[in-house]
Parts: structure tokens; sequence; C-alpha cells
């Protein structure tokens, strides 16, 4: 096995927004560990065209110290040959299914990376890098057979490492010490299951520990206590026990990505501690699509004494307290679409479009630091005269009326906004007709001080 001291690097001064990764990067499933002073996310990485993952994995990290500054890893473990002039060689010997969902733990002087592929296999490679490349890979087994499932995750807790996985039932077995075998001794068939125990788990599960306490976040089917939404797991939901083995109790939902595509499907993710501060890591689609998936988080309130995660709502802000009003706001920061509107990948750019009568998209939050008046500038393509109101939580304060459709890229308009704070800004687009009315490519806002 051949390691390398340090990695290839790619980095990217991102800046705290949401998505957190620059928006042609594309990766779900994410799984947040933290290793030696770095956040580390492990994640499967979607194509914009394409379907649910590909061959490869990237790893990304960022300094505790800083979280807008993200390093590309490189490729890291792939089950195909095709990304050889990336320096990556196919890695998967029983295997070139897509790679899915992955999650890595340290053990001695190795670090333990877990994957799924789309043949339902399992796997492990590892590395003396939390970044990788990983190598080695083998299957992972239990009583001499592989095992099925997709969507690992592993715990370790006071010196055993605890295996979860599972689509409709979250199975659950401890690892041997050669961390590629799963004790069948220890094999739970259901810590948490689909249909009879309250849970609605679907999958994407992540067995974490906070506090005294085991918690296992999951993708839910539930919309709420007693409805499901047909197997459409938009939320994360998180069920906790006092014991590994269970039994665990539902306790709530941490976040729901309905909202960021017309055809948003799933969700994946997981929480992590960085200084001190709760984050939950998870991912939105986009291009009208289940696909094209980009990894986002939250700050979260943790009340690590019962166990107890507040649920949050989606923002554009990610690891801020909120974005900048004097910057240019892109569309793809978004955080809440009407009416069929979606983002789009396209010459570079990466617009809002199919903007039609009734569609509105939301940032939340954008921060006024001072008393000003203020002025409104859209960017984007006018494709049919229409309007477009501007909103601050929930209020109406201003209107612009695109009428010269072949000659501006952008307009402006004064709201009626003075006092500094952070605000919910929405655009509501109307216009007679169903044709498509603009594309969007971001907003700011101009302050004029009061004297």
């Amino acid at each position: 096995m051949e390691y390398v001291k340090e990695p290839a690097n790619a980095v990217y001064q991102s800046g705290a927004k949401n998505p957190f990764l620059p928006l042609d990067i594309y990766i779900p499933d994410g799984e947040p560990k933290v290793f030696d002073g770095r956040v580390y996310l492990y994640g499967s990485k979607d194509e914009f065209d394409g379907e649910y993952c590909c061959h490869k994995f990237h790893v990304y990290s960022a300094p505790v110290s800083d979280l807008t500054e993200w390093t590309d890893h490189g490729p890291v473990l792939a089950s195909t040959d095709e990304y050889e002039k990336e320096g990556i060689k196919k890695g998967v010997p029983w295997s070139n299914g897509l790679l899915w969902a992955p999650d890595v733990t340290k053990k001695g002087e190795l670090y333990y990376f877990y994957f799924c592929l789309s043949d339902g296999t399992e796997g492990v490679a590892k590395s003396k890098n939390p970044y990788g490349p990983f190598e080695d890979a083998v299957q992972i087994t239990m009583g001499g057979k592989p095992i099925e499932g997709i969507d690992p995750s592993v715990l370790e807790d006071n010196g055993k490492y605890y295996y979860t996985w599972g689509q409709g039932h979250c199975h659950m077995a401890e690892l041997n010490d050669d961390m590629c075998t799963l004790n069948p001794d220890t094999y739970e068939e259901a810590l948490i299951n689909k249909d009879d125990d309250g849970h609605g788990f679907h999958e994407a599960s992540s067995l974490r520990k906070v506090g005294d306490h085991y918690v296992i976040v999951y993708a839910s089917e539930f919309i709420d206590e007693t409805h499901r939404n047909g197997g459409h797991p938009t939320n994360l939901d998180y069920a906790v026990s006092k014991s590994v083995a269970g039994p665990y109790v539902r306790k709530g939902r941490i976040i729901d990505n309905t909202g960021i595509d017309p055809q948003s499907w799933n969700n994946h993710g997981s929480i992590v501690k960085i200084e001190n501060q709760w984050y939950v890591f998870y991912h939105g689609s986009s291009n009208n699509t289940k696909y094209a998936r980009r990894a986002r988080v939250e700050r979260i309130e943790v009340d690590e004494e019962r166990g107890i995660i507040e649920q949050v709502e989606m923002t554009s802000q990610g690891f801020s307290h909120g974005l900048d009003a004097t910057a240019g706001i892109e569309a793809g920061w978004q955080c809440g679409l009407t009416g069929g509107a979606y983002l789009t990948e396209k010459e570079g750019r990466f617009p809002l479009v199919h903007i039609t009568d009734g569609c509105s998209v939301k940032w939340r939050y954008i921060e006024f630091l001072e008393d000003a008046n203020w002025t409104i500038e859209i960017e984007g393509t006018a494709l049919k005269e229409c309007g477009i109101s501007i909103l601050a939580n929930g209020e109406s304060v201003g209107v612009i009326n695109i009428e010269d459709i072949h000659q501006e890229t952008t307009w402006k308009a004064p709201i009626e906004l003075n006092k500094s704070g952070r605000y919910e800004i929405e655009l509501q687009f109307f216009a007679e007709g169903e044709e498509d009315l603009f594309e969007l490519d971001r907003i700011r806002f101009v302050k004029n001080k009061i004297n």
C-alpha cells in the first residue's frame, strides 16, 4: 500500500453561505468529521447532468478556525479506470458500480473509509491520512458473507466500533478488530425501521454520540407525526437512546429540504460539533431533478444533557450569521422556491430559470449592517415584460417593472427598507400569460446613508 504525505490541494475561498462549496461542485450525502484541527466532509459526488453519484469520491476539508476556506483533496477512491488522468485508478476490485454515501473513522494510525455501491455491496478502504487516497479496498462481510445494503455509518465509542446501514430497516453490528468484518453476535436487525415503530426510517442512518446519548440521524418519510410523504424522504429526523443497541425513540426533526428545488426528493447528512458550535450538514438538489445535489449546512442548538436537537429552517447563510447585503448575492444561494422555478448550470452561469407568473425565490438571511436608504439591483436576462415585487420579512418594500427586455441586464429600484438588521428577502414575479419571464443571476443592495 502506497501513501502520499501531502495532498494535491485545490483551495476555495468559498465564503460563508449556502451551498458552502462553489456552485459547480455537487457533494451530497455529507458526513462531517473533525480530525487534527480540520473538519472533513466525506460525501458522494454528483455530476450536473448525471444521476445519483458517480464512480469516484472526493474529500473536502477546512480548518476549524476558518470554515470559509475549503480544500478539495482530489479524487480519493474510484470504482472504474475513467479517472486515471486525475491520478486515481480503479480501487474497488469486486465492482464498477456507482459510489455512494461514505463515512470515516480512525483506529490507531489508520483512517477507515466505508462506502457502498449501486450494486448493493459495501466496502472499506484505508489510508494514513484523513484526506486519502484510500486504498486496499475490501468488502464488508458478516459470518463469512458480504453484507448488502446502502448508507454505512460508523461510530467509535470507548474503543468499540459500531456500524449501521440499510434502507427501510437500520441494521447495526460491531466491527471486529480487522475493521472489515462484522460480529454476527452483535447484529441488530432494526434499530429503527420504516413501518411499525414510529420512526418513518427510509435510509441515510448516521450514528453519533451527543453527550451520553446515542443519536441516529436519518432520512425520514414523515411529513408530521401522523402523515407520510410517499417515500419522499426530504426530512432529516433523529432518534435517541441511552444504549447503542436501543431502543431508540424518535425525538423530532432537524431540517427539511423541501423547496430547494421543485423535484427535491431525498436528504442525507449528519451533525457535528466544531469549536463548541453544533452544525447539521445536509444536501439539496437542483436542475429540476432529484440529482445535482449540493452540500449545505446550518447552525443548530443541541441540548447535550437531554440529547435534544432543535429543528432549524433552511437558510442561505451557511456558517455565517447572514449574507452581506452590499455584496453580490447569487441566485444559487437561495433557500426557497415556489412555482416551478429552479437553479441550473449553463455556460459558466448558475441562473434561476423557468421563472413564470407566480414564481418566487427567497434568501434567508441578508444582513443590512447600517441604517440607510437602500436600492436593490437585480441582474439577469429578461425574456418578457413583467413585474418583480420585493419583500422583506414578508412585507412589501418595493416593485421593479421590467419593460425594456432587450437593452438591460441590471434593473434597479429604491426599496422601503432603512433599518439595519437581518432580513428574509423574497422576489415575487408576476405577468400575464404562462411564458418564462426571467433568468435570474444575482441581486445586491446599494446604500445611501441617512443624514
